[in-house]
């Protein structure tokens, strides 16, 4: 067997089989440019996902039936998402994003074209918005289990290559009612599905000629790896080791089983329950958009801070404080009745909770082997969204209930005690 070449400071070490590494020539760009396919798709998506009940709804004129479209697409995205993860894994993060991205654009294609020659019947539109959202779940997945090879390769830290994921995140959704609005407005509503659908094939283009083919795959050494211990595993398989491993990391469990409790209240808090502050106390329901556009830029703001101090700051407390920070504005909120203070509070929870989505992708990224990333981030995010149905109904009928005042106060005092009980959870110190 022929010995690896030496370097002049010594034997030269192979990086570990089954990890990527970026030529030295491309490496600071590579990170630039994935961004950038990345934050293409994302305006794609936030167009899309504004867009798509309007022009269902302008195409049918049947607002039970566009009310039917969104639910079957949030069924047929949280199916994907429980069950794709092992394919992700088996097929790898850049050929599963390139697919999601190309199959979600082709068939947002497919539906223009049916509707510019009048042959998309309801039926058939319901089944391509189905086929459509269990496309698009396997790349939001993908996304994040690309960043950290892309991250270290390039010389940033984690925390800030979340960061600005989430920070363009965050602009695509502020700024695309806006966008749909004007769009809608010039060119009519299926023009929506053709920029939603040019978005994704620029974005996949880009990763295809920019990102991929300058990715090397260092050759195997001759230590088992880890990625060798996965290949040739069934999906059966595939998908019963994630479980385990969920089930087995502590700090995950924890995560996970937090996230799940807190996803739930705010949802249903986005929702039904700034609706109803904004119509019951602070006198107009028009407020609301008040309401949530302060809480986004709050939001945008402390993203973007934390993609700057986060790796200075101490986790744990970072965690801990944006939940104890969340309850005390809702018990603030609870007790006053001015507008204005009513948005410099949601502006403050935007900050104050803006970490704890990126502390939670990031224990992901670090703790799950790279193998079987797909399968135990999917199962995670399936949980995660799973309840929120069932708090927006028990919102629904706190409010219908007790009113506005007396249900942001229950809600503020079950995240405070919520929040209080996390610091005797042991696990979390490992974050």
């Amino acid at each position: 067997m022929t010995a690896a070449p030496a370097r002049p400071s010594g034997r030269h070490r192979k990086p570990a089989p089954g990890r990527h590494r970026l030529r030295k020539d491309r490496r600071a760009g590579q990170y630039s440019v994935a961004q950038f396919a990345f934050g293409v798709n994302l305006v794609g998506n936030g167009i899309g996902g504004v867009g798509l009940p309007l022009f269902v709804l302008d195409s049918t004129h049947d607002i039970a039936f566009t009310g039917i479209i969104v639910t079957v697409a949030v069924i047929s995205s949280i199916g994907t998402g429980l069950f794709m993860g092992p394919v992700i894994d088996r097929f790898g993060m850049r050929i599963s994003w390139i697919f999601s991205i190309t199959i979600g654009s082709a068939i947002t294609v497919l539906m223009y074209v049916l509707h510019l020659a009048g042959s998309l019947p309801p039926w058939l539109l319901l089944a391509l918005c189905f086929v459509r959202a269990a496309a698009d779940e396997p790349g939001r997945v993908a996304t994040f289990g690309l960043l950290p090879a892309l991250a270290e390769s390039s010389g940033h830290s984690l925390e800030r290559a979340n960061a600005t994921l989430r920070a363009m995140n965050a602009i695509a959704t502020m700024s695309s009612p806006i966008l749909v609005g004007g769009i809608v407005s010039l060119f009519g509503s299926s023009t929506i599905l053709l920029i939603d659908a040019i978005a994704g094939l620029l974005a996949a283009v880009i990763v295809v000629f920019f990102l991929v083919n300058a990715v090397e795959q260092v050759p195997a050494g001759d230590e088992p790896s880890e990625q060798d211990e996965f290949e040739g595993l069934s999906y059966r398989r595939r998908f019963s080791m994630a479980m385990k491993f969920f089930w087995g990391d502590k700090v995950l469990k924890v995560l996970i089983i937090s996230t799940t409790v807190f996803a739930a209240l705010d949802t249903g808090l986005a929702s039904i329950g700034l609706t109803a502050y904004a119509n019951e106390i602070l006198g107009s329901v028009a407020w609301y958009g008040g309401l949530v556009g302060a809480f986004g830029l709050g939001s945008l703001a402390g993203t973007i801070g934390y993609g700057v101090l986060g790796p200075k700051l101490p986790r744990r407390g970072v965690y801990l404080t944006a939940y104890i920070g969340m309850a005390v504005m809702l018990l603030l909120l609870a007790w006053q009745t001015e507008v204005p203070i009513a948005l410099a509070i949601m502006a403050i929870a935007g900050i104050l909770t803006s970490p704890v989505d990126l502390l939670y992708m990031q224990a992901l990224q670090e703790r799950v082997p790279k193998p079987m990333f797909g399968g135990v981030t999917s199962i995670a995010t399936t949980i995660v969204s799973g309840p929120s149905p069932i708090a927006v109904s028990l919102l629904t009928w706190l409010l219908a209930t007790m009113g506005s005042h007396h249900t942001f106060v229950v809600i503020g005092s079950c995240y405070l005690l919520l929040a209080l009980s996390l610091f005797l959870v042991r696990p979390l110190r490992e974050l």
